[in-house]
């Protein structure tokens, strides 16, 4: 038993397992110190350019917060009025908006700003702008799904000023596709009306009873239960 527990020379001439890790790490240390202070320096740099993005980029979007809600105070203003804001109450508007797009494209209010402007050039029948401007948010990277069935509906509205209810119909569906139940139920009846227009009067029942279906109790029933009742004719 005693034997078991005896050290021998043997065992005293083997080096030590962590003793000799531990010196081999301080050798590769001394022997790259430059090559790992480079690194190291290089890597600081890094997190100092990614923090500094960060800052940047948080004072970018706050700058350009508070340019959108002046432009959206004077949009109110105009929306607001007795009478419906001039046109040139609303150009003004779209100075505001071009002046942020200018200075801050890629901020979140920047995307913003091209749904308002689409809807601004809409309102003064301006179609081929209006269309510019929805079409530029689209293409936008990380845009929210709400704000893109915003556009499409508004791409919807400016073809049809245009006469090109084809391409309408094809943006209405889109924002069908998309799944924004809040806009559902106009979206069906613009579909219902545009199909009319197209002679589709199959397609056309069909988006009026979907109409019904979204919009229980809406004050538009009777008026869709009649068109529907000439169309089953």
């Amino acid at each position: 038993m005693a034997g078991k527990g005896r050290i021998t020379k043997k065992k005293l001439k083997q080096p030590d397992e962590f003793i000799t890790l531990t010196e081999k790490s301080f050798i590769f240390v001394r022997q790259h110190l430059k090559p790992i202070a480079v690194g190291a320096g290089a890597v600081v740099v890094v997190l100092l350019a990614f923090l500094g993005y960060g800052w940047w980029s948080s004072a970018q979007e706050n700058r350009a917060a508070v340019k959108f809600q002046s432009a959206i105070e004077l949009y109110q203003k105009a929306m607001n009025a007795p009478r419906e804001g001039t046109s040139a109450e609303f150009k003004g508007v779209l100075q505001n908006l071009d002046e942020l797009l200018g200075q801050f494209p890629r901020t979140s209010s920047g995307k913003i700003a091209l749904l308002y402007k689409g809807n601004i050039h809409l309102r003064l029948g301006e179609f081929q702008e209006a269309i510019q401007n929805y079409e530029a948010l689209l293409g936008k990277s990380g845009l929210e799904e709400v704000y893109a069935s915003f556009a499409m509906e508004g791409l919807g509205y400016a073809y049809e000023g245009k006469k090109e209810d084809e391409k309408a119909l094809q943006a209405f569906r889109k924002v069908i596709e998309k799944g924004e139940a809040f806009q559902a139920a106009e979206t069906y009846l613009n579909i219902g009306r545009l199909c009319e227009k197209l002679g589709r009067n199959g397609e056309a029942l069909e988006s009026y009873q979907a109409y019904l279906k979204s919009a229980k109790g809406s004050p538009k029933t009777q008026f869709v239960l009649r068109k529907i009742s000439i169309l089953e004719k």
